[in-house]
């Protein structure tokens, strides 16, 4: 009696406990269907990438670097960084974002609002089609993502690389602050014919005697970030091949960010480094 007494309360007690797990349990939210979607985007070259699918109108707020576009000039702002207030998802009855993966906090808060999330991995030549795919599905412009893609790959090969590989010194927005030796500017540099002569590991910034013992033979910089002369009038610059060529150049600052017109950007990359 006892005994059976003990395992209806152990049964009760097992049976509550599976009840609350499951209303505690995060359902998945269903995607907004495409005729409906209104768009939080804190990626720009989601943004971008949106625009030239044809569905810019989906993309209701942005965040402040999606500035750096021309097609996203009048659309509100809605975070600094990772900041997105719960009066604005309502206000503007958000019902989709598009986030970097590092945005933990948010894609949480996302989550909690019932919003539907699409993370951005870091972007590199390798799997920007597949972004740009995910993309497509959320805004049924499937037809127009493949094309897209096609003309990625296509302009991609194409672009001639440099017969020798050039040591590159490439700045950020500012001084010796330098891309990931693994991100995507990189990347892109080594696939134009280039490799960093010197680089911080994970970004942040490297110190003048490592670029001035690595002898960069070109120079980048993001344009309104920098000004030639004063590059070239660094100590530890000054003697370097690239300097003394007068190899020092200003990357156009919307193809300075992640994913944004990648073959652009390596066309760019690729003329510089093959005029050497």
């Amino acid at each position: 009696m006892i005994f059976q007494v003990f395992m209806r309360i152990f049964l009760i007690i097992f049976l509550l406990s599976c009840l609350l797990c499951g209303c505690g349990k995060q359902q998945d939210v269903i995607p907004p269907q495409a005729d409906k979607l209104r768009i939080l985007s804190l990626v720009t070259c989601a943004d971008h990438i949106i625009t030239e699918l044809g569905a810019k109108d989906k993309i209701i707020a942005i965040d402040r670097h999606g500035k750096v576009l021309d097609s996203m000039q009048n659309v509100p702002v809605a975070a600094a960084g990772s900041t997105v207030s719960r009066e604005f998802l309502k206000k503007h009855r958000i019902n989709c974002a598009v986030v970097w993966y590092y945005q933990i906090g948010l894609q949480e808060l996302l989550r909690k609002e019932k919003i539907y999330t699409i993370v951005i991995k870091p972007i590199t030549p390798g799997n920007y089609p597949e972004t740009v795919r995910t993309l497509g599905r959320l805004c049924n412009k499937k037809e127009q993502a493949e094309r897209l893609i096609a003309d990625f790959k296509k302009q991609i090969d194409a672009v001639p690389a440099a017969a020798a590989r050039k040591s590159v010194y490439f700045e950020l927005y500012a001084p010796w602050k330098t891309p990931a030796q693994s991100g995507y500017i990189s990347l892109m540099v080594q696939q134009a014919g280039g490799y960093f002569a010197a680089a911080a590991p994970h970004g942040g910034t490297v110190s003048p005697e490592a670029v001035c013992t690595a002898l960069p033979e070109v120079i980048f910089y993001v344009e309104n970030f920098g000004d030639p002369g004063e590059i070239a009038s660094r100590p530890a610059l000054r003697n370097t091949p690239a300097v003394k060529n007068n190899r020092i150049y200003a990357v156009p600052r919307q193809l300075a960010c992640e994913g944004v017109d990648p073959e652009n950007l390596l066309k760019f990359l690729s003329r510089k480094l093959k005029d050497i």
